[in-house]
């Protein structure tokens, strides 16, 4: 990126704002006092669509870890190398990190749903890059529809899915086809294939259920209860290293599944061979509440497990 001031005016600028890749979040002008009076931009208009940038490790050759939640206290859910291109929806204030462009509280959450410190993200501008993940209810857009994976098995009818009665009464018919066809997808990997975990289940259902009747979609729940997986997947009786992939609004089994397998964060996940279990729920919206995504669902979570 071309600098237009001088490297020590940049470095004040920088340790002033505490990153480099947004000058301002949100709606937030910034004002920096430098050499010789104050450089004031004017008040940026807050993005309302995901950006792209560049992952840039502090030393070049480091992968960055990503993590469950803006947090450094947020378990490890991987690693980014460096310069590979990711997808920011929205960014938002968490734990202070000091990275290649200095130290900052802005936090970036991916399409996979993870997070990385924005310290470690070239986005090309100094400007806002991406909406502030609390501005609201953003309306998840639906999957593209990519090539359709093969179906290891003759589906039953999805457009009348068995709901249970309570969370944990065994697979449905949606659930039983996510499974299926997410084994399928592994074994062309190689994979073993995962085997349905109670508990499991019970969390990713109950997370459906919890997103549907809070209306919002987000691997972080408002309950202090449990916000992240693990402390779900903890509350259910399940002890060991856990990740969730989430989807709303794919209307069945297959159309959610594609929206994984085209989405190369989820995609890396679903086919991670060290998982051995895996909960599966899938919830059908409530009618009369309103038309949008948030309202109508369906919702769709996969929580995958090491034991």
């Amino acid at each position: 990126m071309s600098m237009n001031i001088g490297l020590k005016m940049w470095n004040a600028l920088r340790e002033r704002t505490g990153r480099r890749s947004r000058a301002a979040f949100g709606a937030v002008c910034v004002v920096a006092v430098v050499t010789g009076g104050a450089l004031a931009g004017p008040a940026e208009a807050e993005p309302d669509e995901p950006v792209t940038g560049t992952v840039e490790s502090p030393n070049g050759r480091w992968p960055v870890n990503v993590r469950s939640g803006p947090s450094l206290r947020s378990p490890k859910v991987g690693r980014i190398r460096h310069g590979n291109r990711v997808t920011i929806v929205c960014t938002t204030r968490g734990d202070r990190v000091k990275g290649a462009w200095a130290a900052t509280d802005v936090w970036d959450k991916l399409d996979s749903g993870r997070w990385i410190s924005d310290a470690f993200v070239d986005t090309g501008t100094d400007e806002p890059a991406a909406p502030d993940c609390s501005g609201g209810d953003p309306e998840p857009a639906k999957p593209e529809e990519p090539t359709r994976p093969e179906d290891p098995t003759r589906p039953e009818d999805p457009t009348r899915p068995e709901e249970p009665t309570k969370p944990g009464e065994g697979a449905t018919a949606w659930e039983q086809q996510i499974l299926d066809l997410t084994n399928a997808e592994r074994s062309k990997k190689g994979c073993r294939p995962l085997r349905l975990d109670e508990r499991l289940t019970r969390a990713a259902r109950l997370h459906n259920q919890e997103m549907r009747d809070r209306r919002y979609f987000d691997h972080i729940s408002p309950d202090p209860a449990h916000p992240y997986p693990e402390h779900r997947a903890k509350a259910q009786g399940y002890r060991g290293e856990v990740s969730e992939i989430i989807a709303l609004g794919a209307s069945n089994p297959r159309e959610a599944m594609q929206g994984w397998m085209s989405s190369s964060g989820h995609r890396e996940e679903l086919l991670k061979c060290s998982w051995t279990s895996v909960g599966v729920g899938a919830l059908k919206g409530t009618t009369g509440r309103g038309n949008s995504l948030l309202d109508t669902g369906p919702w769709w979570t996969q929580m995958f497990g090491a034991r």
